[in-house]
Protein backbone atom coordinates (compact mmCIF):
# COMPACT_ATOMS: atom_id res chain seq x y z
CA UNK A 1 0.00 0.00 0.00
CA UNK A 2 1.30 3.42 -0.51
CA UNK A 3 1.81 6.19 1.55
CA UNK A 4 -0.97 8.42 -0.12
CA UNK A 5 -3.56 5.33 0.65
CA UNK A 6 -2.35 4.70 4.48
CA UNK A 7 -3.01 8.40 4.36
CA UNK A 8 -6.24 8.45 2.76
CA UNK A 9 -9.24 7.04 4.55
CA UNK A 10 -12.64 6.61 3.00
CA UNK A 11 -16.11 5.54 4.52
CA UNK A 12 -17.76 5.60 7.42
CA UNK A 13 -20.61 7.90 8.61
CA UNK A 14 -19.41 10.01 11.37
CA UNK A 15 -16.35 8.89 12.59
CA UNK A 16 -13.74 10.34 14.48
CA UNK A 17 -11.11 11.48 11.96
CA UNK A 18 -9.24 13.85 14.23
CA UNK A 19 -5.87 12.66 13.87
CA UNK A 20 -6.69 11.67 10.30
CA UNK A 21 -4.45 13.61 7.82
CA UNK A 22 -6.81 13.04 4.78
CA UNK A 23 -10.35 11.69 3.85
CA UNK A 24 -12.53 11.04 1.06
CA UNK A 25 -15.98 10.30 1.33
CA UNK A 26 -17.40 6.99 -0.30
CA UNK A 27 -21.18 7.43 -1.62
CA UNK A 28 -23.21 3.77 -1.82
CA UNK A 29 -24.87 5.58 -4.90
CA UNK A 30 -21.53 6.76 -6.22
CA UNK A 31 -21.83 9.71 -9.02
CA UNK A 32 -25.70 9.96 -8.44
CA UNK A 33 -26.00 10.14 -4.96
CA UNK A 34 -22.84 12.12 -5.01
CA UNK A 35 -24.84 14.66 -7.12
CA UNK A 36 -27.93 14.98 -5.57
CA UNK A 37 -26.42 15.97 -2.28
CA UNK A 38 -23.99 18.69 -3.54
CA UNK A 39 -27.20 20.04 -5.35
CA UNK A 40 -29.43 19.68 -2.29
CA UNK A 41 -26.84 21.40 0.31
CA UNK A 42 -26.24 23.91 -2.51
CA UNK A 43 -29.98 25.49 -2.52
CA UNK A 44 -29.81 25.04 1.31
CA UNK A 45 -27.30 27.36 1.70
CA UNK A 46 -28.00 29.48 -1.27
CA UNK A 47 -27.40 32.51 0.70
CA UNK A 48 -24.21 31.90 2.28
CA UNK A 49 -20.56 32.86 1.20
CA UNK A 50 -17.68 31.52 1.72
CA UNK A 51 -15.28 33.33 0.09
CA UNK A 52 -14.42 36.90 1.39
CA UNK A 53 -12.92 40.54 0.30
CA UNK A 54 -9.34 39.54 2.49
CA UNK A 55 -8.60 36.62 0.31
CA UNK A 56 -9.74 37.40 -2.88
CA UNK A 57 -8.06 40.47 -2.66
CA UNK A 58 -4.79 38.65 -1.86
CA UNK A 59 -5.79 36.57 -5.43
CA UNK A 60 -5.83 39.99 -6.78
CA UNK A 61 -2.27 41.28 -5.75
CA UNK A 62 -0.71 37.98 -6.87
CA UNK A 63 -2.13 37.68 -10.35
CA UNK A 64 -1.37 41.41 -10.85
CA UNK A 65 2.06 40.65 -9.45
CA UNK A 66 2.52 38.26 -12.48
CA UNK A 67 0.67 40.15 -15.06
CA UNK A 68 -2.29 38.24 -15.00
CA UNK A 69 -6.07 38.76 -15.10
CA UNK A 70 -8.02 39.02 -17.64
CA UNK A 71 -10.00 35.91 -17.48
CA UNK A 72 -11.01 33.95 -14.63
CA UNK A 73 -13.11 30.81 -13.51
CA UNK A 74 -14.40 30.34 -10.29
CA UNK A 75 -15.55 26.30 -9.63
CA UNK A 76 -18.29 26.14 -6.78
CA UNK A 77 -18.95 29.77 -6.62
CA UNK A 78 -22.77 28.80 -5.60
CA UNK A 79 -24.12 32.23 -5.58
CA UNK A 80 -21.33 33.57 -7.44
CA UNK A 81 -20.04 35.99 -4.81
CA UNK A 82 -16.40 35.67 -5.72
CA UNK A 83 -17.04 36.26 -9.84
CA UNK A 84 -18.25 39.58 -8.90
CA UNK A 85 -15.79 40.34 -6.56
CA UNK A 86 -12.86 39.65 -9.17
CA UNK A 87 -14.77 40.69 -11.78
CA UNK A 88 -14.81 44.56 -9.99
CA UNK A 89 -11.59 44.41 -8.87
CA UNK A 90 -9.84 42.92 -12.07
CA UNK A 91 -11.84 44.77 -14.53
CA UNK A 92 -12.01 41.24 -16.40
CA UNK A 93 -14.11 38.66 -17.88
CA UNK A 94 -14.65 36.51 -14.59
CA UNK A 95 -16.99 33.60 -15.05
CA UNK A 96 -18.32 30.74 -12.41
CA UNK A 97 -19.80 27.53 -12.12
CA UNK A 98 -21.93 25.14 -9.97
CA UNK A 99 -23.30 21.81 -10.36
CA UNK A 100 -26.70 22.70 -9.34
CA UNK A 101 -28.93 24.54 -11.36
CA UNK A 102 -29.27 27.57 -9.45
CA UNK A 103 -26.12 28.69 -10.73
CA UNK A 104 -28.10 30.16 -13.35
CA UNK A 105 -29.70 32.42 -11.26
CA UNK A 106 -26.70 34.96 -10.89
CA UNK A 107 -24.87 36.98 -13.24
CA UNK A 108 -21.27 35.64 -15.32
CA UNK A 109 -22.66 31.95 -14.03
CA UNK A 110 -22.93 28.77 -15.61
CA UNK A 111 -24.49 25.04 -14.06
CA UNK A 112 -21.24 22.83 -14.49
CA UNK A 113 -19.52 19.79 -12.72
CA UNK A 114 -16.13 20.74 -12.20
CA UNK A 115 -14.93 17.44 -12.61
CA UNK A 116 -15.57 17.81 -16.51
CA UNK A 117 -13.70 18.80 -19.00
CA UNK A 118 -15.03 21.31 -21.28
CA UNK A 119 -13.72 21.96 -24.99
CA UNK A 120 -14.44 25.59 -24.82
CA UNK A 121 -12.33 26.21 -21.65
CA UNK A 122 -9.23 24.67 -23.01
CA UNK A 123 -5.99 27.02 -22.27
CA UNK A 124 -8.57 30.37 -21.77
CA UNK A 125 -8.28 31.39 -18.80
CA UNK A 126 -5.04 33.39 -16.91
CA UNK A 127 -6.31 31.87 -13.81
CA UNK A 128 -9.01 29.64 -11.68
CA UNK A 129 -10.07 30.43 -8.00
CA UNK A 130 -12.17 28.28 -5.87
CA UNK A 131 -12.63 27.40 -2.44
CA UNK A 132 -14.29 24.31 -2.85
CA UNK A 133 -12.29 21.44 -3.74
CA UNK A 134 -13.40 20.22 -0.96
CA UNK A 135 -16.94 19.67 -2.91
CA UNK A 136 -14.84 17.23 -5.03
CA UNK A 137 -15.93 13.29 -5.29
CA UNK A 138 -12.87 13.08 -7.07
CA UNK A 139 -10.56 15.92 -6.27
CA UNK A 140 -7.05 14.70 -8.74
CA UNK A 141 -9.96 14.41 -11.70
CA UNK A 142 -11.19 18.34 -10.90
CA UNK A 143 -7.45 19.68 -10.53
CA UNK A 144 -6.35 17.97 -13.77
CA UNK A 145 -9.43 19.81 -15.56
CA UNK A 146 -8.67 23.14 -14.01
CA UNK A 147 -4.98 22.69 -15.60
CA UNK A 148 -6.22 22.33 -19.18
CA UNK A 149 -8.79 25.11 -18.73
CA UNK A 150 -5.43 28.14 -17.93
CA UNK A 151 -3.19 29.35 -20.35
CA UNK A 152 0.80 27.93 -19.71
CA UNK A 153 1.40 30.94 -17.36
CA UNK A 154 -2.32 30.88 -16.09
CA UNK A 155 -2.44 30.25 -12.17
CA UNK A 156 -4.99 27.96 -10.06
CA UNK A 157 -5.74 29.57 -6.70
CA UNK A 158 -6.84 27.04 -3.73
CA UNK A 159 -8.05 28.49 -0.95
CA UNK A 160 -7.71 26.09 1.77
CA UNK A 161 -8.43 26.24 5.88
CA UNK A 162 -9.11 23.85 8.22
CA UNK A 163 -12.24 23.48 7.58
CA UNK A 164 -11.63 21.77 4.86
CA UNK A 165 -9.19 19.24 7.23
CA UNK A 166 -10.55 15.70 7.04
CA UNK A 167 -12.16 16.15 10.39
CA UNK A 168 -14.86 18.54 8.54
CA UNK A 169 -15.28 16.15 5.49
CA UNK A 170 -18.27 13.87 5.06
CA UNK A 171 -21.24 13.53 2.77
CA UNK A 172 -21.97 17.36 1.98
CA UNK A 173 -17.93 18.00 1.63
CA UNK A 174 -16.95 14.72 0.86
CA UNK A 175 -12.50 15.22 0.13
CA UNK A 176 -11.17 16.61 3.25
CA UNK A 177 -7.03 17.55 4.01
CA UNK A 178 -5.08 19.15 6.71
CA UNK A 179 -3.65 21.83 4.94
CA UNK A 180 0.03 20.92 5.72
CA UNK A 181 -0.73 17.78 3.38
CA UNK A 182 -1.55 19.27 0.62
CA UNK A 183 1.77 20.24 -1.00
CA UNK A 184 1.98 16.78 -0.66
CA UNK A 185 -1.05 15.73 -2.39
CA UNK A 186 -0.72 18.35 -5.06
CA UNK A 187 2.74 16.78 -5.76
CA UNK A 188 1.71 13.55 -6.11
CA UNK A 189 -1.69 14.27 -8.56
CA UNK A 190 0.20 16.79 -10.11
CA UNK A 191 2.97 15.28 -12.32
CA UNK A 192 2.79 15.98 -15.47
CA UNK A 193 0.10 18.54 -15.56
CA UNK A 194 0.76 20.92 -12.97
CA UNK A 195 2.91 22.20 -9.58
CA UNK A 196 2.98 24.17 -6.75
CA UNK A 197 4.30 27.63 -7.66
CA UNK A 198 3.61 29.41 -4.14
CA UNK A 199 1.56 29.34 -0.89
CA UNK A 200 0.20 32.47 0.17
CA UNK A 201 -0.78 32.52 4.20
CA UNK A 202 -3.70 35.11 4.77
CA UNK A 203 -3.71 35.33 8.76
CA UNK A 204 -7.52 35.97 9.17
CA UNK A 205 -10.37 35.50 6.76
CA UNK A 206 -12.83 38.37 6.96
CA UNK A 207 -16.09 37.00 7.53
CA UNK A 208 -14.67 33.69 9.51
CA UNK A 209 -11.86 35.05 11.07
CA UNK A 210 -9.86 31.46 10.79
CA UNK A 211 -6.28 31.29 8.82
CA UNK A 212 -6.38 30.19 5.26
CA UNK A 213 -4.21 28.81 2.88
CA UNK A 214 -4.09 29.77 -1.09
CA UNK A 215 -2.06 27.20 -2.67
CA UNK A 216 -0.85 28.55 -6.39
CA UNK A 217 -0.33 26.35 -8.53
CA UNK A 218 0.66 26.06 -12.39
CA UNK A 219 0.85 24.51 -15.52
CA UNK A 220 4.29 22.13 -16.36
CA UNK A 221 5.43 22.64 -19.84
CA UNK A 222 4.43 18.97 -20.38
CA UNK A 223 0.87 20.25 -19.48
CA UNK A 224 1.63 23.53 -21.68
CA UNK A 225 2.66 22.39 -24.74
Amino acid sequence: MSFLKKLLGKGGKTPDRSDQAVYLHDYPGGYDEYRKTQIHHNKRKLDKVWADETVLDRVVADLRARGLGKSGICHGARNGFEVAHLRRALDGDVIGTDISDTATQFDHMVTWDFHDPNPEWEGRFDFVYTNSLDQAMEPQKALASWARQIQPKGCIYIEHTMGHSAQEAGAKDPFGAHPMVMPYLIFQWGRGRYALADIIEVEAKANKNIPAWLFVLQRTDAEAV
